[in-house]
């Protein structure tokens, strides 16, 4: 089905009004449940595009909306594979495991031997024939600024250098995967080590002349599987959309989209409205969203023949974590580096159904311009009404984001104000 086919039976949006709104039973929105679908889509493993985690979720989600009654389609995704063998360190006596940065280039076999020098932008050729070091501050409280390394890492590239090593500044110390364009590419190989790593580094760093790099693994492609499933025979399209894949195991990035995109989809079979329901949940988002523009280019209904889009982004119902001088704290509170965007023909329901909730009962209005992740991709399109979550949790993009970055508690109400939302939306119809 491509989506810019005229629909037929579509039935347009002048629908005779519905009955009200089914009640929200415990059943779908619990946050035991929810909970329950977090724990086992982060127990699949790394949900990197085409891994075997990710694999595992696509085959969860159709046999999971077969069982519901929705007809489940899924369509393939393929991405640069991102694993690698080896991905490490030596400089002189120490040793550092880190993680390759995509775009991944290898290193020659036996590794790359090379002088290091600190990358300064004031004097960028510098680092011609050396791996250069990269380090950028963080405002405390902030999180990690990917797009300054993103930046730093192309220059040294475009300056002649042979490789970087990016000591990465981040709340948990760890390393922080950085999203990266299908098709890009760099020429230098990248090694990640997390801050934690740091005051090591330097020592060892400042004690030897050279370095050792060494990123070898399989290269080459896998593909991943974007995951749709349909209900309805007429009307309108009401589409609520998720990512599903990520550099780690994203139990605070994805988890909560994940089981509240499994919610909603049993909820809206218990409905009554007029209209056709759509529920996607796309591979390939950690490349720059490329499963997503996939489905936008050929599967997506117009937005003529939409009555509603709602996007389940990014660390929405992620915890709150407290930033000491000896680490993190978790909190029972959400996570406030969060964002929710809404069309002005869907604030208001918003601001209701939202009410109390941080951050996100002030909804921004929808602008292409600062829309970010996935729900670009809606507003891009001129889906109205429409609206999108995206954020960033304290452990966002980091091997250690598990299942618990997010709790029932904080799950719960989100989810049912969700459900709440739509509802009064398609009661207008």
């Amino acid at each position: 089905m491509n989506r810019r086919e005229i629909l037929t039976g579509a039935g347009g949006l002048a629908l005779a009004s519905c009955a009200q709104m089914p009640a929200i039973t415990a059943d779908h929105f619990a946050g035991a449940k929810l909970m329950a679908d977090v724990d086992a889509y982060v127990g699949f493993g790394t949900h990197r595009t085409g891994s075997a985690g990710d694999l595992a979720t696509s085959d969860w989600f159709a046999t999971y909306w077969r069982g519901l009654g929705y007809a489940v389609e899924q369509t393939d995704v393929t991405c640069p594979n991102a694993d690698t063998h080896v991905a490490k360190l030596r400089i002189g006596d120490q040793a550092f495991d880190g993680f390759a940065q995509p775009p991944i280039t290898f290193t020659a076999e036996g590794g790359l031997s090379a002088p290091v020098i600190a990358w300064n932008a004031a004097i960028p050729a510098a680092v011609s024939g050396k791996i250069a070091v990269v380090y950028i501050e963080r405002l405390p409280g902030q999180p990690s600024p990917s797009a300054a390394y993103r930046d730093a890492f192309q220059k040294c590239a475009a300056a002649g250098a042979l490789g970087v090593i990016a000591v990465v500044s981040g709340p948990t110390g760890e390393v922080v995967a950085i999203n990266t364009p299908v098709k890009m590419t760099l020429g230098i190989p990248v090694l990640q080590v997390g801050e934690k790593e740091r005051k090591r580094f330097e020592a060892a760093m400042y004690g030897a002349q050279t370095a050792k790099l060494i990123i070898e693994g399989p290269g080459g492609t896998r593909t991943g599987k974007t995951t749709i499933a349909r209900s309805g025979d007429a009307g309108p399209w009401v589409i609520i959309s998720t990512p599903q894949s990520g550099w780690f195991t994203c139990g605070g990035e994805r988890g909560p989209g994940i089981a509240m995109s499994r919610a909603l989809s049993g909820w809206a079979k218990t409905t009554r409205y007029p209209v056709r329901w759509l529920f996607v949940a796309t591979s390939g988002h950690e490349w720059v969203d490329f499963g997503a523009e996939l489905f936008h280019q050929t599967q997506a209904p117009g937005a003529a023949n939409t009555a509603l889009w709602f996007h389940l982004g990014a660390s929405f119902g992620a915890r709150a974590y407290e930033e000491t001088p000896t680490g993190l704290v978790a909190q029972a509170t959400p996570n406030l580096v969060r964002t929710l965007m809404a069309t002005p023909d869907f604030a208001h329901l918003c601001e209701e159904a939202f009410a109390g909730q941080p951050i996100i009962d002030k909804p921004l209005p929808a602008g292409r311009a600062n829309a970010l992740g996935e729900y670009r991709l809606v507003l891009e399109e001129g889906y109205t009404p429409s609206a999108g979550f995206w954020g960033g949790n304290a452990h966002f993009h980091t091997p250690i984001d598990s299942a618990a970055s997010t709790s029932p508690e904080i799950m719960e109400p989100i989810a049912r104000a969700i459900a709440r939302v739509i509802g009064k939306r398609l009661d207008r119809l």
